[in-house]
């Protein structure tokens, strides 16, 4: 904030030095409330019916002038939100940046030269963008902000011409930037995420109570998600980064009981991480158990009477098991520890170790281990230690965007044409295993099991090349490099080909009509695409990949003029994947309907879905998107007071699914320099929609503009 006074000042006081400059500006104050108690998505805390939401002040000083034959603009802002300090403040590129707008008019030849940093606009939708294809959003308060305020202004050199018959050319080269999520944005830091390093003790005795190498393991990730507690993170971005629910804070986790697993597995009295491998443990003792043996009610003892791979003395005794911190009981006093709990209290104990969401015990699927259902303990001894990283792989500023519009008005007929080759504004999310000098590791999936005997339940062993907490081959060496699931956020190409139309009626039923439609093609444009029997077996670099396909989205609205000053505009959205998967193929192409799932897996973990960015969660079952996604939306303005000076607003979004989103806004002007403000958000519906999935988040908002 006080750079961006500076910055404003500076300005203030060069204009005063120049006559042919003109300073206006605004500051504006907002505060906002939550309008009902609740959880947000992604936050760990509830809040009350009024809670602080948001206490924002944003000043901005907008200096024009002349130089010459140019004249330019500047918009200078500071922003500062005393509810949350300083974490959003004035950041570059986004809606609460120091310097928004910086540009320069003049022509050359028939050419009219805009050059600077600026907003182009070319769609004409109410709250939805098809067209508007050069400047990203930010979403950080999903669409709150008016368009003006939340599109972010870019580097450009924007050039049109206009020809004799009314038509114009524009040709646009802009700088490559994304949209902006809360959770998901350049925030995220690229730290190294890793518990600390499970380290080898004292584990000499058979005696339960000389149990600290389990009982004192507490670490947590370091380095959890950013944007916490904020009241825009959708479900997507918090399968992503969350702090419960994020895989990238979780694999640390799975890292650390996977040294656990390891070390439990080992006969008593040995202190080391051998893990699960052949070298370790005779007959391959619990090494083809996997996740969903555990995570049933059925006790150890029972599991191991169902495995006729078990020779260590068919009961889990004779292991580490029975030294662990959390697990000490003996019944029956036949020296058996932990003979009566279940395999699920087992894995529990060490799930509970953890803060990330590893384990939950009731009937839906919607926790870690739920899904990793058939992922084999030798899979996990690949996962030892394991760790993540978040990096960055974005274009340099001068890997331009290109931008292409021909405009045209005949007869009433206002109708363009747009074509661009561009970074599409959507990040793209890769996936991949790195050893320590970040180079990606190749995975293999080793020779598929079964689990149990007579059993059909097909799982299979995920291993990285030289890499791992241990290593899995026969002569049992022991892997020093622990791995690394780095997450690369980066940016696409893609090709655009748009067009748009509106066209004005004067009707005797309506009034003044104007009917609009615009639509937008786009070719190699990314969506997620989840595996969800990879997943299961823990492939987890196959299990979420983001693809390229076309899309198609349209939108067709109407816009009509009531009583010569009320205006009702209704659209029909339609956002279309040309590329949707939708294939019910387990892991290894094998048919779901010809997997013969056994007690303790689900049928669920099988298929491979387009999935729904937004609304995806843990918690939802990864929810599919729909190959041809509806909206519709109405909206309402209309001035009011004796001179018209006042005007409220309202916008309706009907979201396919049953998500929904009202915003009804006012504007009370005071006087010429001083105006009120209302807003009320309102998000209901269908809680695994973009819209319902904001329940919580609902909020009212006031505040006041002051211009000089």
């Amino acid at each position: 904030m006080k750079k961006g006074f500076v910055l404003i000042s500076s300005a203030v006081l060069a204009a005063s030095l120049n006559a042919q400059v003109e300073v206006t500006g605004k500051i504006t104050h907002e505060s906002a409330a939550f309008t009902h108690s609740g959880r947000t998505v992604g936050n760990t805390v509830s809040h009350n019916n009024g809670s602080v939401a948001k206490a924002e002040t944003n000043a901005r000083v907008y200096v024009d002038g002349e130089s010459g034959d140019a004249t330019y603009h500047v918009e200078l802002q500071g922003y500062v939100n005393t509810h949350d300090g300083s974490s959003e403040n004035n950041k570059s590129f986004t809606q609460r940046e120091v310097l928004r707008e910086a540009y320069v008019d003049t022509n050359v030849n028939d050419w009219a030269i805009r050059a600077g940093k600026q907003q182009v606009v070319w769609g004409k939708a109410d709250g939805y963008k098809a067209l508007d294809l050069i400047n990203p959003t930010d979403y950080s308060e999903m669409a709150q902000n008016q368009m003006e305020d939340s599109r972010i202004p870019t580097f450009m050199i924007n050039a049109e011409k206009y020809n004799d018959d009314g038509s114009s050319v524009q040709v646009v080269l802009s700088q490559p930037r994304e949209n902006i999520f809360a959770g998901l944005n350049r925030s995220i830091k690229t730290t190294k995420r890793t518990n600390s390093v499970f380290e080898a003790g004292s584990y000499t005795s058979a005696d339960p109570s000389n149990a600290e190498n389990f009982g004192a393991w507490s670490g947590n990730t370091s380095s959890l998600g950013h944007d916490k507690g904020s009241p825009f993170i959708l479900k997507g971005v918090d399968t992503i980064t969350g702090a419960e629910n994020g895989f990238l804070n979780i694999v640390p986790d799975l890292g650390s009981i996977s040294a656990l697993f390891g070390r439990a597995f080992n006969f008593k009295n040995t202190d080391d991480q051998g893990g699960l491998n052949d070298a370790n443990h005779a007959n391959n003792a619990g090494r083809y158990f996997n996740v969903g043996t555990f995570n049933s009610n059925k006790t150890l003892k029972g599991l191991s009477d169902d495995f006729n791979t078990m020779t260590v003395g068919d009961e889990f005794g004779d292991l580490n098991f029975g030294e662990t911190g959390f697990w000490l009981a003996d019944t029956d006093e036949d020296g058996v520890y932990g003979e009566d709990y279940t395999g699920q209290q087992t894995l529990a104990g060490f799930a509970a170790k953890f803060d990330t969401n590893l384990l939950n015990t009731d009937s839906k699927i919607n926790s870690t281990f739920e899904y990793m259902d058939r992922t084999s303990f030798s899979t996990f001894d690949t996962f030892v230690n394991a760790n993540s990283k978040y990096v960055y792989d974005m274009p340099s500023d001068t890997d331009a965007n290109l931008a292409l519009r021909y405009n045209n008005t005949k007869d009433g007929l206002n109708y363009s044409f747009v074509y661009s080759y561009n970074y599409d504004t959507n990040p793209v999310i890769k996936v991949d295993w790195v050893n320590k000098n970040g180079a990606v590791v190749e995975r293999t999936r080793g020779t598929t099991f079964k689990i149990g005997p007579g059993q059909k339940d097909n799982s299979a062993v995920i291993s990285l090349t030289g890499i791992g907490g241990h290593a899995d081959d026969a002569n049992g060496e022991t892997e020093t490099e622990f791995a690394t699931l780095r997450f690369t956020e980066t940016l696409k190409r893609a090709h655009n080909l748009g067009v748009a139309a509106d066209y004005a009626i004067d009707s005797e039923a309506f009034g003044p009509v104007v009917v609009r439609a615009e639509g937008l093609y786009q070719k190699d444009v990314y969506s997620p695409v989840i595996d969800r029997g990879a997943l299961a077996i823990g492939d987890i670099t196959k299990a979420l990949v983001m693809k390229p396909g076309d899309k198609f989205k349209y939108v067709l609205g109407a816009d009509f003029t009531f009583d010569t000053d009320t205006m009702i505009s209704g659209q029909f959205i339609q956002e279309r994947n040309l590329d949707y998967v939708d294939s019910n193929k387990d892991f290894d192409g094998t048919a779901c309907s010809d997997v013969t799932f056994s007690d303790y897996t689900s049928s669920a973990n099988c298929g491979v879905y387009t999935a729904d960015f937004a609304a995806m969660h843990m918690k939802n079952g990864l929810k599919k998107a729909e190959k041809n996604k509806n909206f519709y939306s109405l909206y309402i303005s209309k001035p009011f007071g004796e001179s018209k000076q006042h005007r409220w607003n309202n916008i309706l979004m009907l979201e396919e699914n049953g998500g929904r989103w009202n915003r009804l806004d006012a504007e009370y002007s005071l006087n010429d320099t001083t105006q009120l403000t209302a807003e009320y958000n309102k998000y209901w519906g269908n809680e695994d929609t973009q819209f319902g999935q904001l329940a919580d988040s609902s909020n009212v908002q006031v505040g006041v503009k002051v211009s000089f």
